[in-house]
């Protein structure tokens, strides 16, 4: 797992859910209730991509078939089935990081 710093414009414009971009990994950057969280990017029932879905109730609601994740541990809802994954955000002086898994490529070659 690598620490990487989110884009400031991103912590800024709190926009509810937004699509970002770290170490060539997609994520989805969610502000909900006054707190930052991050997931996988997709749906794991079909592969929509998370970000044009919505919150609710501490809960991702995927925009194709309504699927619903829990922020914080990522688990589907009940007879769902599935989970996506969560990933920690830290604040650091006035800046937040997400720690996501590291490209294996960049891993082995010592990027």
């Amino acid at each position: 797992m690598k620490w990487h710093k989110i884009p400031s414009n991103a912590i800024n414009s709190k926009q509810p859910i937004q699509l970002l971009k770290g170490d060539g990994q997609k994520y989805c950057l969610i502000y909900h209730q006054e707190k930052w969280y991050a997931t996988s990017a997709k749906c794991p029932h079909a592969g929509a991509n998370l970000a044009g879905g919505k919150c609710e109730d501490g809960k991702l609601i995927c925009p194709f078939h309504r699927h619903s994740f829990d922020l914080i541990s990522g688990k589907g809802a009940e007879g769902q089935n599935n989970y996506i994954t969560t990933y920690r955000i830290e604040k650091r002086n006035n800046d937040q990081y997400v720690q996501l898994p590291q490209n294996l490529f960049k891993k082995y070659l010592g990027f």
